[in-house]
């Protein structure tokens, strides 16, 4: 018999984002009794179906976002329920459920970042590999300049490199051909810090001249780049959970018509590699991004205040002078920023929004909610979502 309690977890990336998905597995994973095996990448195929005899699965999720087009082969998990997850929808049968980053997302809230600040020039950067979500980005980057008459210089899609020194100095060529001030979307974080490492050897102003914004908000490149690196947060850890929910529903209700969805960007966390974020105050700036870090993680004022130096009222006092409103509205803001994204997944039940969001109990959320918006989350989805 199949181990009823067992799911596999196969990945390909080895970066923060991974995390944040297998975070999201696990906590969904505690709600069905399940015991989740990671199988970790290696240099070989991994060997699916002596793991499948081994583990006897429930079933399988399986992410797919760094790999090389042929490292899993969908077939070895056609007798298994199962979802993919970051990959290709090209390259899957029809069989195959799966949850992917939206082709909407990251690349129009760069756009609108950077047109807000009256940048006339504008790049894209990517590292190469041709992913479609990194495609994907470019696409919805460029689609919203195209409606604002604006055209995009792009670096690193077309091009080969016979070694990482070419790499290297073409970039150099490129940034010193773009005309300044020029708004630069990479495709990821890694992207974005391989732009700025550049932008500083050749002593280009940064955010003055040159403005970067990455992809998925991995705080150990964003914190430690030089500036911070502003970045699109992407909700890998929701991503994660509602991959297992879809596989969860497989398992109960055997084969069906498969289920397949995107997740969206939630918000462009701004540090000093954009301009928006270079005028704020080291204190506030750290504050400001431990909030969106951490904002729906439940944490409090105080919390937040004991991340710089100092009493908790000078924190507030630094705060209030330069947002304009307190540790406490702004925590409340970007938890009701992630309320509503989850409202406008149709498939996202009501009872577990306020678990995902920092509030206690789903009775606190919908109270605070009718506060602020004057209506249930019920008829605030039914007024906002479905729209023809």
């Amino acid at each position: 018999m199949c181990g009823m309690d067992t799911m596999l977890c196969f990945h390909t990336s080895r970066r923060h984002s991974w995390q944040r998905e297998l975070g999201g597995a696990f906590r969904f994973a505690r709600t069905r009794g399940w015991r989740i095996q990671v199988v970790e990448p290696m240099n070989a195929k991994p060997h699916v179906k002596e793991l499948m005899d081994l583990w006897k699965p429930v079933g399988c999720l399986v992410e797919c976002s760094a790999e090389k087009s042929d490292y899993f082969n969908p077939d070895d998990f056609a007798s298994c329920p199962t979802v993919f997850l970051g990959r290709d929808p090209r390259t899957l049968p029809k069989w195959a459920s799966y949850i992917n980053p939206s082709p909407n997302g990251p690349g129009e809230e760069a756009a609108m970042e950077f047109l807000k600040t009256g940048i006339k020039s504008f790049a894209f950067v990517t590292l190469g590999g041709n992913h479609f979500w990194s495609r994907d980005r470019e696409a919805g980057f460029r689609h919203i300049l195209h409606l604002h008459g604006m055209k995009c210089a792009v670096f690193g899609r077309k091009e080969t490199f016979r070694s990482e020194l070419a790499r290297s100095k073409a970039c150099v060529e490129f940034l010193k051909s773009l005309p300044k001030p020029c708004g630069i979307m990479a495709e990821n974080d890694y992207a974005a810090v391989y732009v700025l490492d550049h932008a500083r050897r050749l002593r280009i102003p940064i955010p003055s001249k040159i403005s970067v914004i990455g992809v998925d908000n991995d705080p150990p490149l964003c914190e430690n780049a030089r500036p911070a690196l502003s970045s699109i947060h992407l909700d890998f850890e929701q991503a994660g959970y509602r991959a297992c929910e879809i596989l969860s529903m497989l398992v109960d209700n055997g084969p069906a018509r498969p289920i397949r969805e995107t997740y969206g960007a939630l918000r462009l966390l701004r540090r000093g590699s954009t301009s928006v974020g270079s005028g704020t105050s080291p204190r506030v700036a750290k504050m400001l991004a431990y909030i969106r870090e951490h904002a729906c993680e439940g944490i409090s004022a105080k919390d937040v205040a004991t991340q710089i130096p100092g009493s908790h009222r000078l924190a507030e006092m630094d705060f209030l002078r330069a947002t304009g409103h307190t540790i406490m509205d702004e925590l409340n803001d970007v938890r009701f920023e992630h309320v509503e994204v989850l409202l406008r997944m149709p498939s996202q039940q009501l009872s577990a929004i306020a678990n995902h969001c920092g509030w206690n109990t789903e009775n606190a959320l919908r109270a605070a909610f009718l506060k602020r918006y004057g209506m249930s989350m019920r008829e605030w989805r039914t007024a906002n979502c479905n729209k023809a």
